[in-house]
């Protein structure tokens, strides 16, 4: 009998994720890629698999259970996965009771960041049957496998589940080491893949979509988890990328490409090669990246922008030398602004994402970095709050362990002040990111060039994006 395998996206909606009506209008979407790599994989094996994008569909619960009552009807033998970051868990979580009471015999699977981090918070609500820990395409193949045959469960790697009322944690699934080998992601089981537009200031031409092309950062940022795809860089070669380019522009019709790597320019050479072979086979389309500062040149950036690069997103973080020794950075801020102006003169716009908050800021650390950005040429900039995601460094240091089963997760987005520095309150963290915001973006230039913007075929778009996002700066703090 071919079995169903239902994905689910959860249901969270875009105030919830960014905290805010305001921000979540003016926020992008993109193809949830993690999910449709594990849906590749069944595929290959035979499976048939569902998926439901609950919040780009902008489902609530009951509309999310009603698409999952129809595959189960049509489909006699099925599972169930379902996906979670942090601030999503909640909304898993009540999904999952949800899907349970209804369909108690039909296992749920639950993978993704807050599982791998935090197994056993997870694993005490009953209503997930197994758990996936890292990388999910092998592990979640041979879950399936396992079950369908009465296998012994501790056989497969990367899982946890529950016997004899205890929580058994397998051995942990080795990393993929040849990304190459995995199949591109499903994308045909995405409704319309023209629908997911990134945020404004984030794409230059549409239709636009997302690749990710290697897995595992090499960087130790205290503040970064690493808990799904480790330290231990992969990246899949230069032809193998280029093929998947290939498939998104001509049987898809994108015309942009946002390469979702935390490090796409880390390898020179992969990327040399990769847009050589763009050039010989005539494919011409704009992309954006992130990078960090410590992997470019002058010359390489100069190679980018002539194949296609307009933008690129730098981790920053601070503008204080201190807070970034402190934090593991690893960069400096003279390093920054050469960087920066260097993109400037080229004419690749650039966003710096800054973390106010961090464990050792002060309002004098945190006024450095409002001054360091607004004297760097950045395009655009992200302020986030700090927080200790599960998986971090700083969430093993500064959460006590019998804390984790009650804390509340739904602030765990990085627009709430989850963990306060020494001296600095919550509400005096939110006054200065608006600070921040207001001095960065009401600058007469920066207006002016994003009034030009409005001049375009996306300029009704755009303008209601922007104008969201300054009624979310002019709005007072909330006590």
């Amino acid at each position: 009998m071919k079995i169903t395998y239902i994905l689910i996206y959860p249901p969270i909606s875009r105030s919830e994720r960014y905290s805010s009506k305001f921000l979540g209008a003016a926020g992008g979407s993109q193809v949830p890629l993690g999910m449709l790599y594990i849906a590749a994989y069944l595929e290959k094996y035979g499976y048939n698999v569902r998926f439901i994008d609950a919040e780009h569909q902008k489902l609530t619960e009951e509309g999310t259970l009603e698409q999952v009552r129809k595959y189960v009807k049509e489909e006699h033998n099925c599972y169930i996965g379902l996906t979670s970051t942090t601030v999503c868990f909640n909304r898993t979580l009540s999904l999952a009771k949800r899907l349970k009471e209804e369909y108690p015999s039909i296992p749920i699977v639950i993978g993704g960041a807050h599982i791998s981090a935090v197994a056993e918070h997870v694993m005490n609500y009953e209503c997930f049957d197994y758990g996936v820990i890292g990388e999910g395409e092998i592990t979640t193949y041979e879950l399936i496998e396992c079950l369908q045959q009465g296998g012994n469960l501790e056989s497969v790697d990367g899982i946890v589940f529950r016997k004899n009322n205890q929580i058994i944690y397998t051995n942990p699934r080795k990393l993929v080491k040849k990304l190459d080998e995995l199949p591109f992601p499903a994308r045909h089981l995405v409704k319309d893949i023209h629908s997911y537009v990134p945020t404004l200031c984030d794409y230059k031409t549409l239709p636009v979509t997302n690749i990710i092309t290697s897995r595992g950062c090499p960087g130790l940022c205290t503040f970064c988890s690493n808990a799904v795809f480790g330290r231990t860089y992969r990246e899949r070669s230069a032809q193998n990328i280029l093929e998947e380019i290939k498939e998104v522009i001509h049987k898809y019709n994108i015309r942009e490409i946002h390469f979702n790597d935390d490090t796409f320019l880390i390898n020179k050479k992969r990327i040399y090669e990769l847009f050589e072979s763009c050039k010989k086979e005539k494919l011409k389309f704009n992309w954006s990246c992130f990078s960090r500062v410590d992997n470019v040149t002058y010359e390489f950036l100069k190679f980018l922008k002539k194949n296609g690069c307009w933008h690129i997103a730098f981790g920053i973080e601070s503008g204080d030398e201190n807070v970034l020794k402190d934090i593991k950075k690893e960069i400096s801020l003279d390093m920054v602004e050469q960087v920066i102006s260097w993109c400037h003169k080229i004419g690749i716009k650039t966003k710096g994402h800054f973390i106010l908050g961090h464990p050792t800021d002060t309002i004098e650390s945190i006024n450095k970095t409002i001054d360091f950005a607004l004297k760097v040429k950045f395009s655009d900039v992200v302020v986030t709050i700090s927080t200790p995601m599960p998986g971090s460094e700083q969430f093993r240091t500064l959460i006590p362990h019998d804390k984790i089963k009650n804390l509340d997760y739904t602030k765990f987005n990085s627009w709430f002040s989850v963990v306060e520095p020494k001296g600095i309150s919550s509400k005096k963290l939110l006054i200065k990111q608006k600070e921040f915001y207001k001095r960065f973006y009401l600058r007469p230039s920066v207006i002016f060039r994003y009034g030009l913007s409005l001049i375009s075929f996306a300029g009704p778009k755009r303008f209601i994006t922007l104008f969201m996002n300054f009624i979310y700066i002019i709005l007072p703090i909330k006590n």
